[in-house]
């Protein structure tokens, strides 16, 4: 697809090629569920089950045939030919679903995604942020092309059909004629198999649309049960009115709703995450469905410029403010300048000292130097307003993470949050955490047939000693493997081998298979 649309921008006016690629997409064609069958049999054994639901751990044995679970209960006796997991003194939990990545980068590159399966991701959900590629039906080729580890689903972008339709002309309202084509976008994708739309409304393009040009949209994703998902327009001082407004284009639209990565990443804000969660609360009394994905970490990334909402971008008391609404310039740590790949890994603090300038002005010079979308990780959420968003019944889990980066989360969010939000601080059980990681996320992405360990139900496993697991990624070091979780089963074949990545290659495109939770 994008090698003919290149030939297509090579002998073309911009705007009739447009035309002519959105035509293509709307009449694209459908996902097909791609992936390969395991063969023979295995049983795991003498494990502590903690099966998804959110009921209490028990005693049992998993029995698995081809890609499915056929069998759970007690003393379950081995078969002729059937390879046994001794999982004695282990958790055995469904594989986890991360409901917030951007895993599907370099997925060709890296297509045993070793970096997913050692912290127990079998399933992630991809076009994040108003991202993701069109059309979505190109998502299950290149899955059926890599053969990866894991399985992908993906939501239809926002902020990729704004900009095919806009063109650089996006800093502005769309047209009602504008957003017929986006609505009928959009329809395509979900025909295709997106699970929902997301936006990233603190980025270009879609920073400029409307609530109204939202709504609109989400409504082509209602008759197939998809969810409306949002890094929402401000996580720093004004976060209340921006989960509002999330909440807003799901009630217009009739359609679900997740807060991408919540928080409240400023110290105007800190303390007040209940007042956020109040809202989660009112609208599940009013009858909607809205939930949030999290991530266990204190520190963010993202661009330079999210540190001031209005983008003066040469105003440099401006960013003095963002600095000291996030901690200070120690607080901002320097992963992606271009200029001058020698910053990367440094903050702000120590760069201004050796520039002998202060920080705000070097900002000023590196945003000059190479624009305002210089990557950065923020450290800037209080732990009492991160544990307060963890406990919510509704929200869930997620990494946020790439298959390689700068941030620790793309290498240990799971593990992390059973190490430290469980195990340690006991924010919430084992039973809670897994739930949060299987079930309620399957039930979002309508996976009818994922997410619990059951008979019937695919056979994705993860298994991991509740006593040892953790991550050892930091800032600094963020590319440090997880330990206490050595076994992964996707779709029956196991990908993870006592802690070592088989090269199996058994993960599928998913679609969604159920109807949305009420």
């Amino acid at each position: 697809m994008f090698d003919f649309t290149d030939r297509i921008l090579a002998k073309q006016p911009m705007n009739t090629c447009r035309a002519l690629i959105v035509s293509l997409l709307v009449l694209g064609g459908s996902l097909a569920v791609v992936g390969q069958q395991a063969g023979g049999g295995l049983l795991i054994r003498n494990g502590r089950l903690v099966d998804g639901t959110g009921g209490p751990s028990r005693a049992a044995d998993v029995r698995i045939e081809g890609d499915a679970i056929v069998e759970v209960g007690p003393s379950l006796s081995p078969r002729t030919g059937e390879r046994v997991i001794d999982a004695t003194g282990r958790v055995v939990a469904p594989g986890f679903i991360d409901m917030h990545s951007h895993a599907d980068g370099g997925l060709a590159e890296s297509p045993d995604a070793a970096t997913q399966l050692r912290q127990g991701i079998t399933t992630t959900l991809v076009g994040q942020d108003g991202g993701g590629e069109l059309p979505v039906a190109d998502l299950a080729d290149r899955v059926g092309r890599v053969k990866p580890a894991i399985n992908l689903a993906t939501s239809v972008g926002h902020g990729t059909v704004r900009r095919l339709v806009m063109g650089e002309d996006f800093r502005r309202a769309a047209t009602p004629a504008e957003i017929e084509t986006m609505k009928a976008l959009v329809e395509r994708g979900m025909k295709d198999g997106a699970v929902g739309l997301s936006s990233g409304l603190e980025y270009d393009p879609g920073f400029y649309a409307t609530t109204d040009e939202l709504a609109a949209l989400a409504t082509s994703i209602r008759p197939y049960g998809g969810f409306y998902s949002s890094h929402v327009r401000d996580e720093e001082n004004e976060y209340l009115a921006a989960w509002k407004e999330a909440i807003d284009v799901g009630r217009r639209a009739g359609v679900a709703v997740e807060i991408s990565h919540m928080k409240l990443a400023s110290k105007p804000v800190w303390g007040r995450a209940k007042e956020g969660l109040a809202m989660l609360d009112a609208a599940r009394r009013e009858g909607l469905t809205v939930m949030g994905d999290w991530y266990p970490y204190p520190y963010w990334q993202s661009a330079m410029y999210v540190l001031i909402p209005d983008r003066e971008f040469e105003n440099v008391e401006k960013w003095r403010v963002g600095l000291d609404e996030i901690g200070g310039a120690g607080n901002v740590r320097i992963t992606n300048y271009r200029a001058d790949p020698s910053w990367n890994g440094k903050t702000l603090a120590e760069l201004a000292a050796t520039q002998n300038i202060d920080p705000p002005s070097l900002i000023v010079s590196m945003v000059k130097a190479e624009g305002p979308a210089i990557g950065i990780i923020g450290t800037s959420m209080d732990e009492a307003d991160m544990k307060a968003i963890l406990a919510h019944p509704q929200v869930l889990i997620c990494s946020d993470g790439q298959l390689s980066g700068r941030h620790p989360r793309g290498y240990g969010a799971f593990p992390r949050v059973l190490a430290r939000y469980v195990r340690e601080q006991q924010a919430i059980s084992l039973e809670e955490a897994i739930a949060k990681m299987t079930s309620r996320s399957a039930a979002m992405l309508g996976l009818a047939d994922r997410g619990v360990v059951a008979a019937g139900k695919k056979a994705d496993v993860v298994i991991f000693d509740a006593a040892t697991i953790a991550d050892r990624g930091t800032p600094q070091e963020p590319a440090q493997a997880p330990v206490g979780l050595d076994t992964v089963i996707v779709n029956g074949q196991v990908v993870l081998d006592r802690g070592e990545v088989t090269g199996a290659r058994p993960g599928r495109a998913l679609r969604r298979t159920g109807a949305r939770p009420r």
